[in-house]
């Protein structure tokens, strides 16, 4: 019999998989994202996901088949919800500070224009109808006239407040507010009920101060509060993205992250002004971050935060305080891009607070420690590495090639994932090297000084890089993966082959909290100081920055035009073959096309 589209078997039982569309799949969705498309979103890489799956719990064809028909309709409905989040954005919301300050700025106005008016006069003559104002002041007709006016005014705002409705005048008011302040609200938002309640309450307090100056009381105009309010979810696109040609934007990782984070702190405490923003608000919510354990079942992770701290959490992981911290820095960095662009200028003694982090102890730091020969060999022994086993996790190649390339290169595994088949390169002596670049829309470096060229070691080439790379140009172009497991989006796949490779280092060699996949880069940098590679050198390799301004003389443009790093491809060449692991065995890679 025939299988539905969107079956499939697994471990004796039915189960419903709905891969979403490439315009869908793998994006990043807005902040906060409407509700009712959980399913398709993952909270984690900050990304929608690549299919939607659930198990139908039968192993009966039929039954399978009638179960997955609502949930094919629902998928559908929920792709639709999708390209509409897409396409208008993040759900737009105002704080209630913001309404607050709009309302008080129209009550401002109002008795600032009437104290004008007065100050300069109309100069109107009640028997001819003419003006002559002489800017002393009302004449008598001036003020009787104002002041028919005014008691027209106080009853009509009298009767706005009375029916809580307010008049077209008012609605038009509203919308010319909120749209000087920039901001953009749907039209059925609820906000739009609040402005009009605030709008009516100040107008009517201004036309009671209006009618008492009237009567000869001495009443002072209130200062224009600021309406230019910037919600911190604002302020995080506009950290999040750079308009300037020398600006450097964050990682995605990092913006996933701050995204993260921000969309906990709208949770507890609104979409607030940062300018309201204070220490008590991010003390809050540092120390409801803390009580968020690590790892979270799907039923608990959705929940809004104030919801999810009235559960008993006890029985998960803690988080770690250098976790929180993270941040409580990026953070800290989306308000001082903000600081950057003029938004605190007229704050005086303005200090970030998000700067509120915990202490953490040295120890409690965390320590990666690099691999024994003994270790490496027990890896390099293992299936992958000499029987050519390809796991579903390890994904391809890459099971091979990821640790082998840390090892010879200290790259981290985000930079060995990233790599493009045109980012193998030869120099001009005929020495292939690796370039590690953020030139790709998909490709990006922790920091600056991580963008470099390492010569390829002469141990790779043993190993056999160079023919694989050969052999991946047959099926691939220079600006494609190097990898073909992974293509665009990178990060949600090099975090999940990170999962994969701990299990399989932990079963076939070492099992400890201190021996990750970044311990290869902590070997090859005692390696090198070890071969007695100058630290400059060394740091050349691995992208780390060097301390002092006179690191950056003496840089270069090579002949590709790239800028080196003061030192030479040949010099890095000679230099990194210096690098060795006495007693290692590297198994040479076999092709398996």
């Amino acid at each position: 019999m025939a299988r539905m589209k969107y079956l499939q078997r697994r471990a004796n039982r039915f189960e419903f998989r709905f891969a979403l569309p490439d315009d869908i799949a793998g994006r990043p969705f807005p902040m906060p994202w409407p509700e009712e498309i959980e399913w398709c979103v993952n909270r984690r890489s900050g990304r929608f996901k690549n299919e939607l799956v659930k198990s139908l719990r039968t192993n009966d064809q039929r039954t399978a088949e009638r179960a997955a028909l609502p949930l094919i309709e629902e998928a559908h409905r929920l792709v639709d919800l999708a390209r509409k989040s897409l396409t208008d954005g993040p759900p737009t919301e105002i704080a209630p500070a913001t309404i607050d300050a709009l309302a008080a700025a129209h009550t401002a106005r109002l008795m600032r224009n009437d104290e004008a008016l007065r100050r300069k006069g109309l100069g109107l003559d009640l028997d001819t109808g003419a003006f002559s104002p002489d800017g002393a002041g009302m004449t008598d007709g001036d003020i009787a006239a104002y002041r028919a006016i005014v008691a027209s005014l106080d009853k009509l705002s009298r009767d706005e407040v009375a029916k809580m409705r307010g008049s077209e005048a008012i609605h038009r008011i509203i919308n010319k507010s909120v749209e000087d302040a920039g901001i953009v609200l749907h039209p059925d938002d609820p906000a739009w009920r609040q402005l009009e309640l605030s709008f009516i309450k100040a107008q009517r307090k201004a036309v009671q101060a209006i009618t008492e100056r009237l009567n000869g009381e001495e009443i002072a105009s209130p200062d224009l509060p600021t309406t230019k309010a910037l919600p911190l979810a604002t302020a995080l696109a506009n950290w999040s993205q750079s308009n300037s040609r020398s600006a450097r934007k964050p990682r995605q990782e990092s913006i996933n992250e701050a995204t993260r984070a921000v969309q906990r702190f709208v949770e507890l405490h609104g979409d607030l002004d940062v300018g309201k923003i204070t220490k008590t608000h991010t003390r809050e919510f540092r120390d409801a971050l803390a009580r968020v354990p690590k790892r979270l079942p799907h039923k608990l992770a959705k929940m809004w935060l104030p919801e999810l701290l009235k559960n008993d959490l006890t029985a998960y992981e803690p988080r770690d305080a250098q976790t929180i911290n993270k941040s409580l820095n990026l953070l800290a960095g989306v308000l001082t891009k903000a600081e950057k662009d003029g938004h605190f200028d007229a704050a005086s003694g303005w200090s970030n607070p998000f700067y509120v982090t915990f202490d953490v102890s040295a120890m409690e730091k965390g320590h990666y420690e690099p691999f024994s020969v003994e270790e490496l060999n027990k890896l390099f022994a293992s299936p992958v590495f000499v029987e050519g086993k390809r796991q579903l996790g390890g994904k391809g190649e890459a099971a091979f090639w990821f640790p082998v390339i840390a090892l010879y290169a200290g790259a981290r595994r985000s930079e060995i994932a990233q790599l493009r088949l045109g980012d193998i390169r030869t120099g001009g002596t005929g020495f292939a090297f690796i370039d590690f670049n953020d030139d790709g829309d998909d490709q990006n470096l922790k920091t600056t000084s991580s963008a470099r060229s390492v010569p390829i070691h002469r141990d790779l080439i043993a190993a056999g890089l160079l023919d694989y790379v050969a052999e991946r140009a047959k099926k691939a172009k220079a600006h494609d993966p190097l990898w073909a497991e992974f293509s665009s989006p990178i990060g949600p796949k090099a975090k999940l082959w990170s999962k994969w490779f701990g299990r399989y280092l932990g079963e076939y060699a070492v099992d400890s909290p201190s021996k990750t996949f970044h311990s290869f880069r902590h070997t090859f940098k005692r390696a090198c100081r070890e071969a007695g590679i100058s630290e400059e050198v060394h740091h050349a390799f691995t992208g780390h920055a060097g301390g002092g301004v006179g690191r950056s003389y003496g840089r270069m443009r090579r002949s590709d035009g790239v800028m080196d790093r003061g030192i030479s491809l040949e010099r890095l060449q000679a230099e990194i073959d210096r690098v060795t692991y006495d007693g290692l065995v590297l198994p040479r890679w076999k092709s398996h096309s």
